[in-house]
């Protein structure tokens, strides 16, 4: 449980600065590897990365709707920053509940 946890906390932090489809493509089959060596399901470490990767709300930079929404002028990044960290652990521990209920 700790450990998709992590994993979904440090897939979506990543993705605030990288690209996701970029984070996506390199984990994936790094996960599915240490999954097996594991002796896990690989969906177990894969779906919930493949769903953090799409969940980047802190930075102006991470998705193009962020950038849209900075570009208003009516949200700082400072705002972003601190509700999209709120979202991003809130995403996370859906995430980690729920992949853990239906896969393991």
């Amino acid at each position: 449980l700790l450990m998709i946890l992590g994993l979904c906390l440090s897939v979506t932090f990543l993705t605030e600065i990288t690209s996701n489809t970029a984070t996506a493509n390199l984990l994936m089959p790094v996960l599915a590897a240490v999954a097996v060596a594991a002796d896990l399901p690989p969906a177990l470490l894969m779906a919930p990365a493949a769903i953090s990767c799409s969940c980047a709300f802190m930075l102006p930079v991470a998705t193009a709707p962020n950038a849209i929404i900075y570009a208003t002028g009516r949200v700082s990044i400072a705002r972003m920053a601190r509700e999209g960290f709120v979202l991003n652990i809130l995403i996370a521990l859906v995430t980690t509940g729920v992949t853990y209920m239906l896969l393991s």
